[in-house]
């Protein structure tokens, strides 16, 4: 991760280019305002005989916290600057910091060439090729099999009040690895503390659309079956008396887990995760492996975590309504119109 002077030295090299229309008349590097504030750069411009002072505070990590920090220092200084209008720099910003700079009436500007300037003689509005890919890659990071945990955790008990330790304990992750997925939550504005230094989701809507975006339930390991069993009722008794029989976890999912939940959309085929004993499951049941046609499917999720949160709906086990939706909602077969029903019948944010 770059610091701030070297984000300065390269932002003073890419100036002239990402501000253009804008003429650069002169560059004033750390121009003391009042005593201990000190604005990064103040770049004098002009366009069309029109003059502006940039005043540009830069952050060496842009995410919302961090750039909401360096918004009310530009509000300082540009009450203090005749003729001036605040930017932010980072190496990058994300989303929701652009979003956050833009409610301020503020600018912003980074590295891979977002930008955004509402001057009264000039508009600029930018979003960079780069930005998505460097989005995503922020959010793999986030959303992690183990990080994912935690946040399903928060999500499945949003109003809940938790500190490091209880979400350590609660998740069975380490306190080190907790506290760091914590300050990246913390960092995107999606949690904060209360008046009693309690963790509380912030953001419990955009972190679960968030979460979505970088979410795929092809990660999982799905096996295609076929069962001759065509009553509903019959199989999910098979399903239960053999989940006892070898004591491992099911829990259904896709269309036929909702059917039990939020029912919307008609289904024929049945998900499920298995926490094991694949093997076992298969013979129990009497199902037949086939390349089409297949009416069962038996899923080895990439991460147990996919059981946080189990419900028992008439005896049978669905996994929690967060994980329901993230299944269901890039599932090609009507699954985003079951996952808003879900969604605005049940999770309610």
């Amino acid at each position: 991760m770059l610091n701030e002077i070297e984000i300065q030295q390269r932002l003073q090299k890419k100036l002239k280019l990402l501000l253009e229309p804008l003429e650069i008349v002169k560059i004033t590097q750390e121009q003391e305002i009042q005593k201990k504030f000190r604005p990064d750069l103040i770049v004098k411009t002009k366009y069309k005989n029109k003059e502006k002072n940039l005043i540009i505070e830069i952050k060496s990590i842009g995410e919302p916290r961090h750039i909401e920090q360096a918004i009310t220092q530009l509000k300082l200084y540009a009450n203090n600057i005749d003729n001036s209008y605040p930017i932010v720099a980072s190496s990058f910003l994300s989303e929701k910091s652009r979003e956050i700079c833009k409610q301020l009436n503020v600018g912003y500007i980074d590295l891979l060439g977002n930008i955004y300037l509402d001057l009264p003689h000039l508009h600029i509005d930018k979003e960079s090729k780069e930005t998505k890919p460097t989005e995503k890659k922020k959010q793999k990071q986030l959303f992690s099999p183990v990080a994912t945990r935690i946040i399903r955790t928060l999500l499945i008990e949003p109003n809940n009040e938790w500190t490091i330790q209880s979400l350590s304990e609660k998740t069975q992750v380490s306190l080190g690895y907790t506290h760091r997925i914590i300050e990246k939550l913390t960092n995107g504005l999606f949690i904060d503390r209360n008046k009693n230094y309690k963790l509380i989701l912030k953001d419990k809507s955009r972190l679960l659309d968030t979460w979505r975006e970088s979410y795929s339930f092809e990660n999982n390991s799905i096996k295609s079956f076929y069962t001759f069993e065509k009553d509903k009722d019959v199989l999910f008794k098979k399903i239960e008396e053999t989940s006892n029989s070898i004591e491992t976890h099911y829990a259904l999912t896709l269309h036929s887990g909702a059917s039990f939940v939020a029912p919307f959309v008609r289904y024929t085929d049945i998900h499920m995760y298995v926490e094991s004993q694949m093997d076992q499951w298969v013979k129990k049941l009497d199902l037949r492996p086939v390349e089409s046609g297949a009416n069962i499917y038996l899923v080895s999720p990439f991460d147990e975590g996919v059981f946080q949160g189990l419900q028992t709906i008439d005896k049978k086990n669905v996994v929690s309504n967060i994980q329901l939706y993230l299944d269901l909602y890039n599932y090609p077969k009507r699954g985003r119109e079951q996952a808003d029903f879900l969604r605005e019948r049940k999770i309610k944010f």
